[in-house]
């Protein structure tokens, strides 16, 4: 019997720990090979990921300390390991992908690499190697690709020769790279955004640089935001769809990331500082915008997604923790974030416990004559609807819900704009809910159906 009471006590460990971890994001699968070699940190192995999607089919790969694990995502939410290709350099901390057309480009930022590209087109049957050089890159930390011009940026690029901050090739032959130009005028450029020639450089002490590679051979300057609050190690960056406002992260412990209003580049302005209420130390990664929101990858603390609809006012909306283990100011945990499959699943990358697909489902648009005010979307609701307050700042609150008789049915604590309200247990009629807040002891009141 006391066994017994003991075995129940271990499973239910990870369920409390991860309750405290896990908001409004959902598990669809992971996968995880502990029988790869280790780093120096003895827990170490997976670094960066990156996905797409070809032939109605999407793909995704992560990077280890020995090579690159290729898998499709099935229709079903599944990561489906279907290839592993061994590294030029098959003992690395860093490796890094991008894609063009039908090819995936690896680079690795360790030992005797090269720049190396696979052809997609065959998947999932085959994923050959069409080009593996180290002519222009033997080693590079970042690369990114702008496909309106056909350049692939290469950061901290080496080469047989020596170091430059940052390269540049043209893939106007895709699996045939060609030279087009150094940049020296910083000591090092760490990672890059490009969009149509306008090239975001995260420079680690000189900050953000911006420049026009229209004309690639000669680029030119547009802007610069050498100092800003909370300034550390200038890491990585990424743009707004509408390219008006930049999120970029400081790889520090307890560094804030930066949202920055970028329409003017010659007068970049700080937004906001901000950072997820956890671990005091925890350590921002990567980011990627897409639409409204900024999905970012930090150390220890995993998944963390903030609303950028006030860019001034980021708010945290949803979060889940990959990493296991205690918190610390170490560099493990989740490494890479990729953010812009079709489907909308997400997938991270953490350095121990390997590919993470996710979901994160934003709640429905609110109409702007609502914005400001409070209730419960969509009125009237089935099994689960929205409860909307657009608040200053997040705190938190109680949504306490009475049927048409006045007896409490319910109690539901939440902190941001934006609570789920499961009503499937709920028979069919009318409800009455009671906002609450004891930051400002503001009490808020309305009704709503249930179907």
């Amino acid at each position: 019997m006391l066994q017994i009471i003991f075995l129940h006590i271990l499973l239910l460990i990870p369920f409390f720990y991860y309750a405290q971890t896990i908001k409004d994001v959902e598990l669809l699968d992971q996968w995880v090979d502990r029988t790869l070699p280790t780093t120096f940190d003895n827990e170490s192995i997976y670094n960066e990921t990156w996905g797409w999607k070809i032939k109605g089919e999407e793909y995704a790969v992560i990077g280890s300390t020995k090579g690159t694990h290729f898998f499709r995502i099935t229709p079903n939410d599944k990561l489906e390991l279907i290839d592993f290709k061994l590294g030029v350099f098959d003992d690395v901390i860093h490796r890094d992908y991008h894609t063009y057309l039908h090819y995936l480009y690896e680079v690795s930022d360790e030992g005797s690499s090269a720049l190396r590209i696979y052809d997609l087109q065959y998947l999932p049957d085959f994923i050959p190697i069409v080009y593996e050089s180290n002519e222009f890159i033997l080693r590079s930390h970042n690369i990114f690709i702008d496909t309106t011009s056909a350049l692939l940026y290469s950061c901290g690029n080496t080469d047989n020769f020596g170091m430059n901050a940052l390269r540049v090739l043209s893939l106007s032959n895709p699996v045939q790279p060609t030279l087009v130009s150094n940049y020296d005028l910083v000591n090092y450029v760490h990672d890059i955004f490009v969009r149509k020639d306008t090239a975001y450089l995260f420079v680690p002490g000189d900050g953000v640089v911006v420049l026009d590679y229209s004309t690639p051979t000669m680029p030119l300057p547009l802007g610069n935001l050498p100092f800003y609050p909370d300034q550390g190690y200038t890491h990585s960056g990424w743009l707004s769809d509408d390219s008006k406002i930049l999120v970029f992260c400081d790889e520090n412990p307890s560094n804030r990331f930066k949202v920055c209003d970028v329409s003017d580049l010659s007068d970049i302005k700080v937004l906001a500082a901000e950072k997820p209420p956890t671990f005091v130390n925890t350590i921002p990664h990567n980011v990627m915008v897409k639409g409204r929101y900024a999905y970012f990858s930090y150390y220890a603390d995993g998944l963390q997604i903030y609303d950028l609809k006030d860019p001034a006012q980021p708010k945290r909306v949803a979060y889940y923790d990959t990493y296991d283990s205690p918190d610390n100011s170490d560099y493990r945990g989740a490494w890479g974030i990729y953010a812009l499959l079709p489907s909308g699943r997400l997938l991270i990358s953490d350095r121990k416990n390997g590919l993470f697909l996710l979901r994160y489902t934003p709640p429905p648009p609110i109409a702007e004559s609502n914005v400001g005010g409070h209730g419960v979307y969509p009125n009237p609701a089935f099994n689960s609807a929205y409860f909307y307050y657009n608040q200053p700042v997040n705190f938190p609150y109680t949504i306490s819900i009475y049927n048409e008789f006045g007896q409490l049915i319910q109690t539901i604590k939440g902190i941001q704009d934006y609570l789920y309200l499961d009503l499937s247990k709920l028979a069919q009629g009318n409800y009455y809910y009671q906002f609450h807040s004891k930051n400002n002891d503001k009490t808020l009141s309305g009704k709503f159906i249930k179907l």
